[in-house]
């Protein structure tokens, strides 16, 4: 049990996993409404009962139990807390006016009178009064979890961005005699420790784009702010910039349509629109698979528009958005082996371009060695190298170092690793002094917030 004044930064601490240990008994409590046993007078011919009822105790126990494993019951005087006992007492009181905090303190006030009146806690699951405060607590978690999603797509895509950029091109050979294990600075461009790359710029300029809706023309004019005025720059000045985007966003500075500005050749399949990618899931997410896909499309050939870019990108948010879900990251993978295989085949694609990705929806990647996966900044290397590290790691820290070692175009490795470790693991996963160290930390969070706000559900 924890002290009020320090219930709110622990508070702070519960992940949606941990909430959902709660929120998942709701169907379970809506379902059942009475606690005593039924009368025979109640049965009905075909053997049920005309009013569902619970014969034990055990979801009051379960619901108990979940709750102090949580630590949602703060220490205070919940004596004197008069105006608890009128919330309680209230019929018709509306609990989704109160605030997190609040909701919590009357756990406290219930648990606590059961003690000294038996079966209070009971009386309080058959009344709906428990429902009433867990869903009001479900809306109050969703509206923080969505903005933390949030937060743990940019910031991880940021920081495994910025552990890669102090050895980007180096070779996996030289990189193993010095393996990187934390956020170090200078190598490659001689940066300090916490500089992202324009894998990042270029996230950031979507997210900042989408935060106004979904216009091609704005992410175009945020791509040639940054690679003319320093735009959305950890530092002021763009150190590294891909020649395919380089030249997309000339061409998008000369006029050209955002959808016809990325090359289209098979040569022009580098990473440059996987890698800033992930923001459009929060945009396309509740959309039907085809509208996602084509939205994918057009973003992607704003500087890549050839079909194996663009399916890297679909691959990806798909992947993305399973992980919102809450669904198991090697579920997801066998998901997607059916799922993307057989949308492809729905737009007759042709069927050699599909087959570029026979690793990821023909096989299990995460069985091959490391000697087998590449790194280059070759897009079928990027996505294949980044679900090997998601799938063959536990956690964020592993997953974007094991990235980050791969050698090459290791921030952009880093980067989508990062992306969908963020996802998975949440923001809380990442290491704290690894984002304390992060360029332009506070308006990335400022951008969290804001692009929450326009795109999150609540």
């Amino acid at each position: 049990m924890i002290e009020l004044e320090n219930f709110e930064q622990h508070l702070n601490t519960l992940s949606f996993h941990d909430w959902n240990k709660l929120f998942e008994l709701i169907p379970q409590i809506e379902k059942n409404q009475k606690f005593r046993e039924p009368k025979d007078s109640e049965k009905l011919k075909n053997g049920s009962y005309s009013f569902p009822y619970w014969a034990s105790s055990e979801l009051v126990d379960k619901t108990f139990e979940i709750i102090n494993t949580l630590n949602l019951v703060p220490i205070f005087d919940w004596t004197s807390w008069i105006a608890g006992k009128t919330i309680l007492n209230d019929k018709e009181f509306d609990y989704l006016k109160l605030d997190t905090i609040t909701l919590c303190k009357l756990f406290t006030l219930i648990i606590r009178a059961d003690r000294f009146s038996e079966g209070f806690m009971a009386s309080c699951f058959e009344s709906g009064v428990m429902l009433k405060i867990i869903k009001a607590l479900k809306n109050r978690s969703n509206q923080k979890i969505n903005i933390d999603v949030v937060r743990s797509a940019l910031f991880g895509v940021a920081v495994g961005d910025a552990l890669g950029v102090p050895v980007e091109f180096k070779s996996r050979e030289t990189i193993s005699r010095n393996k990187v294990t934390d956020m170090i600075g200078f190598g490659t461009y001689n940066l300090l420790p916490g500089t992202w790359s324009d894998d990042s710029s270029l996230t950031f300029c979507l997210a900042e784009a989408l935060t106004n809706g979904f216009d091609l023309h704005e992410i175009g004019q945020n791509f040639i702010k940054w690679a003319y005025e320093g735009y959305w720059t950890p530092r002021g000045i763009v150190f590294d910039i891909g020649i395919a985007t380089s030249q997309a966003i000339y061409r998008l500075k000369k006029g050209e349509i955002p959808e016809l500005a990325g090359g289209f050749d098979e040569y022009e399949n580098g990473n440059g629109s996987l890698m800033r990618i992930l923001p459009l899931l929060f945009y396309i997410s509740d959309k039907p698979l085809n509208e996602r896909y084509q939205k994918i499309k057009q973003v992607s050939s704003i500087t890549h528009g050839h079909i194996r870019s663009v399916i890297a990108c679909f691959y990806y948010l798909e992947f993305a958005k399973q992980l919102i879900e809450q669904k198991d990251k090697f579920e997801i993978y066998q998901n997607l082996k059916v799922e993307i295989t057989n949308f492809l085949i729905t737009l007759s694609i042709n069927q050699s371009e599909i087959s570029w990705f026979d690793s990821l929806l023909k096989s299990n990647i995460y069985e091959q060695t490391e000697a087998n996966i590449k790194s280059s900044g070759y897009v079928l290397h990027t996505i294949e190298a980044s679900i090997w590290c998601l799938l063959t790691t536990n956690n964020y820290k592993d997953a974007v170092l094991k990235a980050v070692n791969l050698g090459e175009d290791t921030d952009t490795t880093g980067a989508v690793t990062g992306g969908l470790a963020g996802l998975l693991y949440g923001i809380n996963n990442i290491p704290k002094s690894w984002l304390q160290q992060l360029a332009r930390k506070k308006d990335i969070e400022n951008l969290a917030e804001r692009f929450a706000k326009k795109f999150a559900r609540h």
